[in-house]
């Protein structure tokens, strides 16, 4: 589970998200000046340890869904210079740096660990000043995974989203999600 503080951050999360998504090749075309970034919804993975957020955040550009998947860590990723996204000043934990998720081995554990487990996303938390959990964060993406896919080695997130794609729960090697106004499966990531 995921405790979510009521924390200032400085840069936000979309202008992190903003940034990252104009500096990739797949995002080429999009007018981010003409229809700016807008958040849609996220969802997270557990760290087992505890000390990594790992967020996915789904956001659109005009009509056009996209999905970033971050990850937030006290300290430097030794050896992620390439995947290192922004530092962020997070007003309970203090620094963060900043990963593209696929870049950092505890994501694609994790993504590679919901598909194959047919785990979901995890449950999300609120919690106060001194640390207390509160009442639980429903308001976000439902994502699943539908069980292994024999042979696969590997694991791809999908960046730019298609909300009609045909996926089935029955389909092995594929992470799912839908959201409030999604009310039909959408393939988040596949096992390859």
């Amino acid at each position: 589970m995921a405790d979510i503080y009521a924390a200032q951050l400085n840069p936000g999360k979309l202008d992190v998200v903003t940034d990252w998504v104009a500096k990739q090749d797949w995002a080429a075309e999009l007018d981010l000046k003409a229809d700016p970034i807008e958040a849609v919804t996220a969802y997270r993975f557990d760290d087992p340890a505890g000390e990594v957020g790992i967020e996915i955040h789904i956001v659109k550009s005009g009509d056009q869904l996209l999905q970033v998947p971050l990850t937030y860590r006290g300290a430097p990723l030794e050896g992620a210079d390439e995947s290192f996204v922004a530092n962020m000043e997070h007003s309970v934990l203090g620094k963060r740096w900043v990963y593209a998720g696929m870049g950092d081995p505890l994501f694609r554990q994790r993504l590679d660990h919901t598909i194959a487990t047919a785990s979901t996303a995890a449950k999300q938390w609120r919690v106060d000043e001194e640390g207390n959990r509160g009442e639980e964060i429903t308001d976000v993406a439902h994502a699943f995974g539908t069980g292994p896919l024999p042979g696969a080695e590997d694991v791809e997130v999908l960046y730019r989203l298609s909300p009609e794609s045909p996926a089935e729960k029955s389909d092995a090697g594929l992470l799912l999600g839908r959201w409030d106004g999604q009310d039909t499966n959408v393939v988040l990531a596949i096992m390859v």
